[in-house]
């Protein structure tokens, strides 16, 4: 609705620009803080007043009167002039209208092909295979799986990828940790020495002295980390194992190639990669003293090999602990002639864990560090989901274990998922009357609650797009709470099932068009659209 507005207001202002070789600034159309002024507002006379050489309120004034003569008198019952900006109130009859789209469209409502089928690549959790996903790890796994399924639904071919970092330091630890588990002997300096090590002793006893003990140690735990996804419903395209990477010499190719290219130096024993002169803080190492490659070199390969893989678009969601990596990788491509432009990087925040008032930080059951398996556990996928993601991608998140659990309006998902289940209930008790809904007099609607609750409905296409162009899932779940309490609101004000057919089917067709949104954006979280709670 807002870039169909957007169209009309900047069609309305050319017609006070013409011929006057003045560029129009950019048009954004939302909706006022104060509802009493309309539907949805643009601050563009305040912007356009200079250029035109008017005062903004007669700028505003202007506007309005191209407006009147326009597609928008079509659409809008009132168009007025507050100070710098320009109101505008939608009529009825397009409200009304829409309810009928949105019962057509059912669950394809706020999908759109906004990215043109263009492929994007989005990985994602990438924990090293070494133990249990923590709280951390499960947020990155919601916010990456929900930024892909927003894009899947503006029309983006999408893949997910966890990438296994299965080489290195922190490995061979592992692999020494648990032989030292097995033979009974303490776990050597800068080890793993957590429960969970012992278990998998036991578990892969009879393993020891395989030939590729290591590989079955790290399948073992990566099968671990699948299965707790899986109880998240985070599902992944592919696993890409960096090992891949070394097997297939793609390592050295990359750093081969930076040495063509004149990109690096050699010192203190070590290969660098002269980054610093590229706009990185400092040089990085390449090819280690002891001609080992570092993780970095294996990063770089890594993004290569996504670029050759023909992707449009590169999306990472990587941890707090990643924050210095982005600017060497960015430049690194850059310096092997790719756009480092099309790589975006999220950075994902922390988490704290809570009861109530008190932290918990380390587990009832082990005495240890809480695993995301635990949380899973305790409080349901729904609930895990819809909190992981409520908080700004960019925001450290503290999440309330004790209030995720609780059946009342004061927790969010409980307060979204029985809007739902009521409006089902509604329809159990309607019996007869649902039928009656598909020619409703939708011109009954009159009520400020109804009206409402229609004009949040008009916005999950424009929600749905923004949130997946500013990759925020955490939008979706503000605007689920806010439907939910708009139409809880209109289900106190205003009774479905009356001695009135017409207002009855009026109503019943409303109450659809709200089920329909919330379900579509629920799924769209993989969070339970419940009938019954």
């Amino acid at each position: 609705m807002k870039k169909q507005l957007e169209g009309i207001i900047e069609k309305a202002a050319k017609g006070l620009i013409k011929g006057k070789g003045i560029e129009l600034p950019v048009i954004v159309v939302q909706a006022p803080k104060n509802r009493d002024y309309g539907d949805f507002a643009t601050n563009l006379p305040i912007l356009l007043a200079p250029l035109i050489g008017e005062a903004v309120p007669k700028t505003a004034e202007l506007l309005v009167e191209q407006l009147k003569k326009g597609q928008a008198a079509n659409i809008c019952e009132k168009i007025l002039a507050t100070g710098g900006f320009v109101n505008l109130k939608l009529t009825q009859k397009f409200l009304s209208d829409h309810l009928k789209t949105i019962i057509r469209l059912d669950s394809e409502y706020g999908k759109s092909d906004a990215g043109g089928g263009k492929k994007v690549l989005v990985e994602f959790v990438s924990a090293n295979p070494t133990g249990p996903l923590h709280i951390g790890h499960g947020r990155w796994a919601v916010i990456g799986d929900d930024i892909s399924s927003l894009l899947e639904a503006v029309g983006f071919k999408v893949t997910r990828e966890f990438y296994v970092n299965d080489v290195g330091g922190q490995i061979k630890k592992l692999v020494a940790s648990v032989l030292a588990r097995m033979d009974g002997k303490p776990v050597p300096e800068g080890g793993y020495g957590g429960a969970y090590v012992k278990d998998l002793a036991e578990e892969l006893k009879s393993k020891r002295g395989h030939p590729e003990f290591e590989r079955i140690l790290l399948t073992t735990i990566l099968d671990g980390q699948k299965k707790v996804l899986k109880k998240l419903d985070v599902k992944f395209d592919s696993f890409f194992r960096e090992s891949s990477l070394h097997d297939e010499k793609k390592v050295e190719q990359a750093v081969k190639e930076l040495i063509e290219k004149g990109h690096t130096a050699e010192k203190e024993g070590a290969l660098w990669f002269r980054s610093e002169v590229l706009g990185d803080d400092k040089d990085r190492v390449l090819v280690r003293e002891s001609g080992d490659t570092t993780y970095f070199a294996a990063d770089i390969a890594y993004h290569l090999n996504k670029f050759e893989r023909k992707f449009d678009r590169l999306i990472n969601v990587w941890g707090t602990d990643h924050h210095g990596y982005v600017k060497r990788v960015k430049v690194a491509l850059g310096a092997l002639g790719f756009d480092p432009k099309k790589l975006e990087i999220i950075i994902g925040q922390l988490v704290s864990l809570w009861r109530g008032k008190e932290q918990v930080r380390m587990s009832k059951r082990t005495g240890e560090m809480i695993t995301l398996e635990e949380v899973v556990d305790e409080i349901g996928k729904d609930a895990t989901r819809f909190f992981l993601t409520m908080a700004s991608k960019n925001s450290h998140l503290d999440f309330d274990l004790e209030l995720a659990k609780q059946q009342a309006s004061d927790n969010p998902v409980y307060y979204v998922q029985y809007a739902h289940a009521r409006i089902c209930s509604i329809f159990r008790e309607a019996g007869h009357h649902v039928g009656a809904r598909c020619n409703a007099h939708l011109h009954l609607l009159i009520d400020p609650s109804e009206r409402a609750l229609m004009r949040a409905l008009l916005d999950l296409p424009d929600e749905m797009l923004l949130a997946a162009e500013k990759r925020e899932p955490h939008r979706m779940v503000e605007y689920a709470r806010q439907l939910a309490a708009l139409f809880h609101n209109f289900y106190h004000q205003c009774r479905v099932i009356t001695d009135d057919a017409e207002i009855t089917s009026a109503r019943l067709a409303l109450v659809d068009a709200a089920r329909i949104v919330l379900h579509n954006v629920l799924k769209l979280l993989k969070v339970t659209a419940p009938e019954r709670m």
